[in-house]
């Protein structure tokens, strides 16, 4: 077969045609190929760092040591500036080291290039905390929770700061009291829920209803219960349990639950709590 001149332009302008697409096709590919390779280098970096930074943990360590951990770690940042988890890496090493004004400012560099961070928002939340700035610290909790729904120390924080500082937060966002320790108690139930097995979110969950205008002293017997089936300290359980019995005008579980009391340092307030018992 015989092409002539012209059919051999058209040839050629397909082929290149062609190529030019394969070019266009691939180009995202091979960017996002480099994007990942990139990533997977930084957090390798990031990895290699907090091994070298595990030497810090001996308070006796020389200067010139953390001056060389140091340098490992703002490298990461001068050499990926839009790095989120190596400015996070770099900001969390500066809190642990006593420089907290730095650290700050790398946190606020994350929220920048990626606002709704969890990890920079609770960092955030607790530097904010420690220099008394109440407000800016629980909508930094309040951010994390609802960045990361599922971590349960978030939702443990922001109940605690609720709790612990509500005077300073009805007026602040402009709710009553008993609003705000509801929410403390929702998050305090949701940071249990999420890790079931953890003692502390348990407690903490528990105590609350200690402190609610109207407690669901139904609920709170299940939450010293969850309490009790995970802590080793029996009779410290059994003497909540027993208070909620007692809450609930429940004579004869309340002291069922004294009875099963055996540690001698709770015998005071075991006795009481049964005097309170008897005379329901």
């Amino acid at each position: 077969m015989i092409i002539s001149n012209r059919g051999r332009r058209n040839w050629s302008e397909c082929k290149r045609a062609a190529a030019t697409l394969v070019i266009l096709l691939f180009t995202p590919v091979l960017a996002r190929a480099e994007s990942i390779g990139a990533w997977a280098k930084t957090r390798i970096e990031i990895k290699a760092a907090h091994k070298a930074a595990e030497t810090l943990a001996n308070p006796n360590v020389a200067a010139k040591e953390r001056l060389r951990v140091e340098q490992i770690y703002y490298p990461l940042v001068r050499n990926n500036p839009q790095s989120v988890p190596a400015q996070n890496a770099l900001a969390a090493f500066l809190w642990k080291n006593g420089k907290a004004e730095a650290a700050v400012e790398h946190w606020r560099t994350v929220q920048r290039l990626e606002p709704e961070n969890a990890e920079a928002a609770s960092s955030l939340g607790g530097a904010y905390l420690r220099i008394g700035r109440v407000r800016e610290a629980a909508e930094q909790f309040l951010l994390a929770v609802r960045s990361e729904s599922n971590n349960p120390d978030y939702h443990l924080d922001l109940g605690n700061v609720e709790f612990m500082f509500r005077s300073d937060l009805t007026a602040a966002w402009k709710i009553d009291s008993a609003e705000l320790l509801q929410r403390a108690l929702f998050q305090f139930r949701e940071a249990s829920r999420l890790a079931p097995t953890d003692l502390e979110y348990a407690r903490a969950y528990a105590e609350t209803f200690y402190g609610m205008p109207k407690p669901d002293w139904k609920e709170a017997q299940v939450a010293w219960q969850h309490y009790l089936e995970l802590s080793t300290n029996r009779n410290f359980a059994y003497l909540h349990l027993a208070r909620i019995s007692l809450k609930r005008h429940n004579k004869a579980e309340a002291l069922s639950f004294l009875d099963k009391i055996s540690d001698s340092s709770y015998f005071q307030i075991k006795e009481k709590l049964r005097k309170q018992a008897e005379a329901l």
